[in-house]
């Protein structure tokens, strides 16, 4: 029997953001530093909003999708798409000369 790769509906992307983290508990200095805590995320690109961008891990050739996260749009620093849904037209930019 011979697969066939279902039909890829979303763009696949890659997240770059800020995630909220966990502070140790007890006291500490007044200056004391903040470390962010960036993340990188991979996964098909379902929904954007002003507020959110939701990826999912999972899709089927319906448009289902799972193994999805919420994430702030202001805690995102930069999203590449690795691959564009199938039958996706390519933009082409002119060359300036």
């Amino acid at each position: 029997m011979k697969l066939k790769r279902p039909a890829q509906l979303y763009d696949l992307v890659e997240v770059w953001w800020d995630d909220a983290s966990a502070l140790k508990h007890g006291w500490e200095e007044k200056d004391a530093d903040l470390k962010p805590q960036m993340v990188l995320s991979v996964g098909f690109l379902i929904k954007e909003t002003d507020d959110h961008i939701l990826i999912a891990q999972d899709i089927d050739p319906q448009g289902m999708h799972n193994g999805r996260t919420q994430i702030p749009r202001g805690m995102v620093k930069n999203i590449k798409v690795l691959k564009r849904e199938d039958g996706a037209k390519k933009v082409v930019v002119p060359q300036q000369i």
